[in-house]
Formats: structure tokens, C-alpha cells, sequence
């Protein structure tokens, strides 16, 4: 049996079993992003550039494990080097953290935030990158299975937010991704035979950690558990 194969089996534990990742997964989706300031929306922002960074990192890695599958390596199409962000000034192929830290600098946001959150941003990539390669693949699988939903509660931040700071810019990155991941032949449904499992746990809980940053969502009783 191949490394690849022995990936790809679908378990039927998988299947049934509700993971502890699970777990961070709702508490993330029950934090109230609807009452977010336009400063916290912009927190999000600069910490979902810094998920972006790692999320292609972890891809490129799949790519190195599994570079046979047909699935994954239409998705990576869809993610690294890419131009279907494209918008205003950003039109060259690139990968997708590349298109957030574009806008975070062209509106000033990227020094603003980095002197905030900067410390705790690299807290975040150390905790990512002590995974090993096969976690952090899982990690991508996974993400496809679960971003289009958590992405979706960022957008129930106030409209009004939308209209300052290049906030317009976040939001085409989140509408985009949750149409790339979650319609039907989607990036989801690409790599869904990877079979996920609760050692992506650290992974969701180093996520749901970096909100305790954000002041409106660090009061949430989601926090309690």
C-alpha cells in the first residue's frame, strides 16, 4: 500500500466520530462577529493574512506529499500563483496571502496591525510549523472543509465596516473563497477523499486561540469550555 493510498482510504471512524477539532470549529462559528468595530474587523483581517501565509506553506507541502492526486493539484491551481483574486491594482498571478498583504499595505493596515499583533502572529506560525508535513496537509483538507463557514461569519461583521480601511478588499477575499471552496466541484469537494482526523486538533485550536486577540470576541462565553 502507498503512502498516498493509505492518505487517501476513506475510514469509517471518520465518518461517524465527532473529533475534539470539531469543537473549535463551533466555537469559532459561535463567536460574535456581528458586533466587531471596524479596528477588530481589521484584526481579523491582518490574522487571516497571517492563516493565508501558513495556509500556503502547508499546501505546498501536500503538493510534496501527494503530487499524483488529481483533486489536490486542481485545487492548488486555484490557490498558489493564481490571478482569480484579482481586483483594482492586484492582477498578477500570485498566491493568496499575497493578494491580503497587498491591500493590508496599500491601506496602511499592515504596520498598524503588525505592531499590535506582530509578536503573537509568529506565536502562531511557530505553533503551525512544529506540526509534521502529514498533519499539516490534513490541515488543508480540513480547511477546505471548513473555512466556507467560518469565512461566512466574518462577513456577518456590521456592513459598515466594509466601507473604510480597504475593508472592501477583505471582503471580496472571503466572498471569493467561500464560492472557490464550497460550490459544487469546489476545492472541498476536490480533496474530500483525504480522510481527516483529530490530530489537526493543535492545528484549530492555535486558530481559535489567535481570537482571544480581538476584543469583542475574547469576551464571548465561547471561550468557556
Amino acid at each position: 500500500m502507498t503512502a498516498q493510498t493509505a492518505t487517501v482510504e476513506q475510514s469509517p471512524a471518520a465518518e461517524t466520530e465527532q473529533f475534539r477539532y470539531k469543537t473549535f470549529v463551533d466555537r469559532i462559528l459561535g463567536l460574535p462577529f456581528e458586533n466587531l468595530s471596524t479596528h477588530e474587523l481589521k484584526q481579523v483581517w491582518y490574522l487571516s493574512w497571517v492563516a493565508a501565509v501558513e495556509f500556503g506553506e502547508a499546501l505546498r507541502l501536500s503538493d510534496k506529499l501527494h503530487p499524483d492526486h488529481p483533486g489536490l493539484q486542481e485545487m492548488i491551481l486555484g490557490e498558489l500563483e493564481t490571478t482569480n483574486l484579482a481586483l483594482d491594482d492586484f492582477q498578477d498571478a500570485k498566491d493568496h496571502h499575497e493578494f491580503l498583504a497587498h491591500f493590508l499595505r496599500k491601506h496602511g493596515v499592515m504596520e498598524e496591525m503588525e505592531a499590535e499583533l506582530g509578536e503573537y502572529a509568529e506565536k502562531y506560525l511557530a505553533a503551525c510549523r512544529a506540526l509534521d508535513p502529514h498533519t499539516r496537509a490534513m490541515t488543508v483538507f480540513s480547511r477546505e472543509e471548513e473555512l466556507s463557514g467560518i469565512f461566512a461569519r466574518f462577513l456577518d461583521s456590521p456592513a459598515e465596516n466594509w466601507e473604510h480601511d480597504g475593508l472592501y478588499a477583505f471582503k471580496h477575499y472571503l466572498t471569493t473563497h467561500i464560492v472557490l471552496d464550497s460550490s459544487e466541484g469546489g476545492h472541498h469537494d476536490l480533496t474530500s477523499d483525504f480522510v481527516i482526523d483529530d490530530s489537526v486538533s493543535p492545528f484549530f485550536e492555535a486558530r481559535f486561540e489567535t481570537f482571544r486577540l480581538v476584543p469583542s470576541l475574547a469576551a464571548s462565553g465561547a471561550y468557556d469550555a
